[in-house]
């Protein structure tokens, strides 16, 4: 099977912590992707959250303004896979962490993209693609 690196086509989209959730959605709707790696500073290489749509929406229901910070709605606790892991692994974390994005890093632990669970479906198949409808993880 292929390395997770593989799925990545692009580079990451990146945000800091300080920036708004309405920049965050700026950036989400003018890249088309559904989640930022969140980084401290221009030069950090360490992710240490993600920021998605849901998060977002969480935000919005909570009538938030959107002129709070990304720091206050982003998910810590960030799960991550190495660039040389198995597609099947990003599969596998995915499904236990209830999770659409993963960010993936190197050996030093320093971004290097981005993967959605549309990417790894579309390598692993169909069958893949009925197991996550039948956990309700795509709608």
């Amino acid at each position: 099977m292929k390395p997770v690196e593989s799925l990545i086509r692009r580079s990451a989209v990146v945000i800091t912590p300080k920036e708004s959730l309405i920049q965050a959605a700026e950036m989400l709707a003018a890249e088309s992707i559904g989640a930022l790696a969140v980084i401290d500073s221009v030069t950090q290489k360490k992710p240490p959250a993600v920021l998605s749509e849901r998060d977002i929406v969480r935000a919005v229901a909570m009538k938030m303004p959107l002129s709070t910070p990304v720091e206050a709605f982003m998910s810590p606790g960030l799960v991550t896979i190495e660039e040389d892991e198995d597609v099947r692994k990003a599969a596998k974390l995915m499904t236990m962490h209830n999770i659409r994005h993963l960010v993936v890093v190197n050996k030093q632990g320093e971004l290097v993209g981005v993967v959605s669970i549309r990417d790894v479906l579309k390598e692993l198949g169909g069958k893949m693609l009925n197991f996550f409808y039948r956990r309700k993880f795509l709608y």
